[in-house]
């Protein structure tokens, strides 16, 4: 272990040993300076002369300094310093140069100070658009990663029927797919009610139940639409599909048929799964539960869902239930898309011990229990060492 020392007025760090100690991917020595004065000293692991891990968080590009969660960013570097050591910074596309100008978290004296970083260890993806993801910087950034071997994950947002498409090409997955299309046109969508009579509509590309509604066969050949905040009277697919239409051209919907899943006092239900590489493969950090409310469509907490608190015993057997599925699911996305160091999955609970995967999650929004979002941060710590060879002897 070795400690280093930010110096305010050069908005840089420094070392405090005559010794040469060099940090970041291309290994960029650090400065020396004999009288470190009165800054907050950060605690950085070793590997030979290499003090580490640098971890750079990605975020999007806003007029405020940060981006996303700071309460999640700033536990990261708490976990970081509580454990072995590591420095985390945040930075967006616009911030890169022949160096990256960040921002990173001073636990001592509980502020954001903007610094010049190297290259670092690692790179955590947490933009939070996905225009970002599709653009020429992001593009030539993360080709700059993949020449200089820097590990990053996650590589983008998931597209729900693009998941789809790979994940039911495996065995040991696509028996828990619900079946599911994509809206293409109003007859393949027809077909599908007929076949299914009971239907999800949801948007491809987006999260949290936004844009969901449901079709139901009513009598007749007519059909109820729902949506999370009402219910229409029965109609014939033709005015269906006026409404359906339009949403799908305005962006990439699917379509998912309604499965028998389990029900807890009449209300829908199902689990939050977080799930982490730990060096070897894919395992369950933490599962939380949401709750429709009465009647309810959705069981996102954004949409009037609830958290129920399992006891230590049950989430024990469910996790030694998924446990198949879900090293299954981080293989499959790390084979079609690139390393995935976290994802979430929406699993829901069918009959005789079966269950249903809605979808998968590249950026993990907060949790509700503190319990989870501490195992969140603690796990991602022991990614970052795994990841970059900052390993504890």
């Amino acid at each position: 272990m070795t400690v280093i020392w930010f110096d305010r007025k050069e908005k840089m760090f420094k070392r405090t040993t005559p010794s040469p100690l060099f940090w970041g991917k291309e290994a960029e020595l650090i400065p020396f300076s004999a009288k470190p004065g009165e800054e907050t000293p950060h605690r950085l692991m070793l590997k030979g002369a290499s003090a580490g891990p640098l971890i750079g968080i990605l975020i999007s590009k806003s007029k405020k300094a940060i981006s996303g969660d700071r309460d999640f960013f700033i536990a990261i570097q708490q976990a970081l310093q509580e454990k072995q050591g590591g420095l985390s910074f945040l930075f967006s596309l616009a911030d890169i140069s022949a160096h990256i100008t960040g921002v990173f978290w001073d636990i001592k004296q509980e502020k954001w100070h903007r610094a010049m970083f190297p290259l670092p260890d690692v790179v955590y993806n947490r933009i939070r658009k996905r225009e970002e993801e599709s653009g020429e910087d992001f593009h030539r950034f993360t080709t700059l990663l993949r020449q200089k071997r820097i590990p990053f994950f996650n590589p983008h947002f998931l597209n729900k029927y693009d998941v789809y498409e790979k994940l039911k090409q495996d065995p040991a997955i696509a028996g828990f797919l619900p079946e599911t299309a994509l809206i293409s046109d109003e007859d393949s969508l027809h077909a599908f009610l007929l076949t299914h009579k009971d239907v999800y509509i949801k948007p491809a590309a987006r999260s949290q139940g936004y844009g969901i509604r449901r079709i139901v066969e009513g009598p007749c050949e007519t059909w109820t639409f729902y949506t999370p905040q009402s219910a229409r009277l029965p109609a014939s697919f033709s005015d269906v599909w006026q409404e359906i239409g339009l949403l799908a051209e305005k962006e990439t919907y699917i379509v998912q048929e309604t499965v028998p899943t389990l029900l807890l006092d009449g209300r829908k239900y199902d689990y939050r799964v977080h799930v982490h590489y730990d060096g070897t493969g894919y395992r369950v950090t933490s599962i939380g539960v949401r709750v429709a409310r009465p009647g309810g469509m959705t069981t996102h907490t954004a949409k009037g869902g609830e958290t129920l608190v399992l006891s230590s015993r049950e989430k024990t057997e469910i996790e030694k239930k998924l446990a198949p599925l879900i090293s299954a699911c981080g293989n499959a996305l790390a084979e079609s898309y690139g390393f995935f160091g976290e994802f979430t999955a929406d699993i829901a609970p069918g009959n005789e011990d079966s269950f249903y995967l809605f979808e998968l999650n590249a950026k993990p929004m907060s949790f509700d229990e503190p319990e989870i979002e501490t195992a969140k941060t603690q796990k991602l710590a022991d990614l970052f060492y795994a990841v970059t060879g900052f390993l504890a002897k």
